[in-house]
């Protein structure tokens, strides 16, 4: 065991010490036995690595070790870019999915924004179903025809040809109700 340490010493200390290339310095100490020790390692650990990379995209192991093996180093490395290829594609793919669900969500957003904007009695009557009944914050923003705009807090009532409403008012106040026609309105949306 001395022996190996000894020779790691001196292997390194004339390697750092700039006395030739690593292969040069083992085969003044070992002869060839250290350069083949190392060429068998890099044989297995390609197919190893092959076998690895393969697992790792769904591929039969076993066979692709011994691709490893008959074509050491080159076949790891054609394994590691079509590891990465497979994985740059489901990336790409993810954030396309991604993107389309957000843009499908922003239409369906923006078509129930547009059918809730309609003032007449069906819209109302479906935002008055979500219309908070404890809350004195404003829900619902009125524009009118004359292009004023209104706060509401609850939608109390859909009839045929108006609608009322309870307008946001300050903690301690008492809330307004008002009655409007649906003529009188411009549109309405969620807040």
């Amino acid at each position: 065991m001395s022996g190996i340490l000894e020779f790691v010493k001196e292997l390194f200390s004339q390697f750092l010490s700039g006395a030739g290339s690593f292969i040069d310095i083992a085969n003044e100490q070992r002869g060839w036995g250290f350069v083949w020790f190392i060429l068998i390692l890099v044989w297995l650990l390609s197919g190893f690595a092959s076998f690895e990379f393969a697992n790792t995209t769904g591929l039969n192991g076993k066979k692709h070790f011994w691709f490893g093996l008959l074509l050491p180093v080159v076949y790891p490395v054609i394994l590691l870019i079509r590891k990465l290829t497979i994985q740059a594609k489901a990336v790409s793919e993810a954030k396309r999915e991604s993107e389309r669900m957000a843009a499908e969500r922003d239409q369906i957003e923006a078509e129930r924004r547009r059918i809730d904007s309609t003032p007449n009695k069906d819209n109302f009557a479906k935002l008055k179903g979500s219309s908070d009944a404890s809350s004195i914050k404003a829900q619902f923003r009125l524009e009118l025809a004359d292009g004023s705009a209104l706060m509401i807090a609850k939608i109390l009532e859909a009839q045929d040809a108006l609608a009322v409403f309870e307008l946001e008012s300050n903690e301690g106040e008492t809330p307004r109700v008002l009655r409007m026609p649906y003529a009188k309105m411009a549109r309405i949306e969620r807040l």
